[in-house]
């Protein structure tokens, strides 16, 4: 029976030191995009720039297609903003996990260094990314923060900012679903 049990106790030794050495799941762009690539319904809430800066929210579509060389993705937004009233925008996405940058600009235009964001915080699989970075937000140079949450059928894109302090504020929030 004491030789039983000592086989058993190797054998689960053996197995837990070989599920030890697998390693961690790789971060790439590929696994971010295909999480990321398709139709999306949700909405975008952002704090009002105008006083009383309440939240406003606003029903958003979003189409997400790989660029032809697959590089970048495009992101489509369409903003359901009030009765017949309709905006749409247009942006670049780009993550490049080696050097642990995403850069988000707009479509038209080349990338400048303010839409570049340095990669400060990642789960192991990519379903929580958190970028920092500066920017122009209410006409003041402030810190950005962008936390990317993906799962299979949901992506959450919260900004926050600060111009004054170490503590980030709320500035806009994307929530959709597939």
């Amino acid at each position: 029976m004491r030789s039983v049990l000592v086989r058993f106790a190797l054998l689960a030794l053996a197995t837990l030191r070989l599920h030890a050495a697998e390693p961690a799941p790789t971060l790439t762009e590929k696994k971010l995009y295909a999480l990321w690539t398709g139709e999306w319904t949700g909405v975008l809430e952002y704090r009002d720039y105008q006083p009383p800066h309440g939240r406003v929210t606003l029903p958003t579509l979003l189409e997400v297609t790989p660029t032809p060389d697959a590089a970048a993705l495009i992101l489509r937004f369409v903003y359901d903003d009030g009765p017949k009233k309709t905006v749409k925008s247009t942006s670049r996405l780009a993550f490049d996990p080696d050097a642990r940058r995403l850069i988000w600009t707009d479509e038209s235009k080349p990338a400048r260094p303010e839409d570049t964001f340095t990669l400060a915080e990642a789960s192991p699989d990519g379903t929580r990314l958190v970028f920092l970075g500066t920017q122009m937000d209410d006409n003041k140079t402030s810190r950005v923060r962008y936390t990317f949450a993906t799962a299979a059928s949901s992506w959450r894109i919260l900004k926050e900012t600060t111009s004054d302090g170490p503590d980030f504020a709320f500035r806009h929030e994307y929530r959709f679903r597939r």
